[in-house]
């Protein structure tokens, strides 16, 4: 992981003052002491959708309070409605990626799970994360889903698949992880990334090829970037935060 994103990332979530979350440490499954999450409920008197975060760090380190613009993006999610969650997942040491993917998956599973407790509407489920989190958002996005109707489990019965994906900072492995499972159907796109052509993790010429596949097979998308690179930068008077809140919050929308 770049040093100067990893930089980032520690003190954003040392400053964050996103609110203690209606449940902390939540387990979304046994089969590892990491498959934990926190959930922040939005007032609704309605269901409400909700967004899940996946933290980066090569898929080695990181935590799920590192929440990039924390205050900005769980906030923002509350005040418009819409419920976060924000999950912790096993490390290469204990899994292979494709295992990680699987365990992440399972967490958006248990929130579907928690429908009714949590007052969620398991049919508006978003995913969004950091470098490896943004591997992981993609990934549930367009793989195949993971539910299994003929488990015993009955959460393992639940869809894995989300309604719209935000890759920011996007990272190497973005060719063999999630372009080859893209397809026509998948849900919406957003990416932004500050990183620069030096940033051999986060060269922004993986953010492009997300976004010219995604042109490519017409899935609605969005690219940000800048001031280190030549993406085009937010718009006057906007922030990576404002804008994904406004992407999401459009396409959840959409998806009820």
């Amino acid at each position: 992981m770049n040093p100067v994103f990893a930089a980032l990332l520690l003190t954003l979530a040392a400053q964050a003052k996103a609110g203690t979350p209606t449940k902390a440490d939540e387990k979304y499954d046994t089969k590892h002491e990491r498959n934990v999450l926190d959930f922040w409920q939005a007032k609704s008197d309605k269901p409400t959708p909700v967004v899940i975060w996946f933290h980066g760090g090569g898929f080695t380190q990181g935590d799920k309070k590192a929440i990039v613009d924390r205050d900005n993006v769980v906030g923002g999610f509350l005040a418009k409605g819409i419920s976060v969650a924000s999950a912790n997942y096993p490390f290469l040491k204990d899994a292979s990626y494709e295992q990680i993917m699987q365990h992440c998956g399972r967490a958006v599973q248990f929130l579907r799970s928690k429908a009714k407790e949590w007052n969620i509407d398991p049919a508006r489920i978003g995913a969004a994360g950091a470098s490896a989190g943004a591997l992981i958002s993609e990934w549930l996005g367009y793989h195949a889903d993971l539910a299994d109707p003929k488990s015993s489990d009955p959460v393992g019965k639940l869809s894995s698949l989300v309604s719209v994906v935000g890759g920011i900072q996007q990272p190497m492995g973005t060719d063999m992880m999630i372009l080859p499972s893209m397809r026509a159907s998948g849900p919406p796109l957003f990416l932004f990334t500050t990183a620069p052509e030096s940033d051999s993790v986060h060269h922004p010429k993986y953010a492009k090829m997300m976004k010219s596949k995604a042109d490519d097979l017409k899935i609605a998308s969005e690219m940000y970037g800048g001031p280190k690179n030549d993406i085009p930068g937010p718009p006057a008077g906007e922030t990576y935060s404002s804008l994904l809140l406004k992407f999401f919050l459009k396409h959840l929308k959409a998806a009820s």
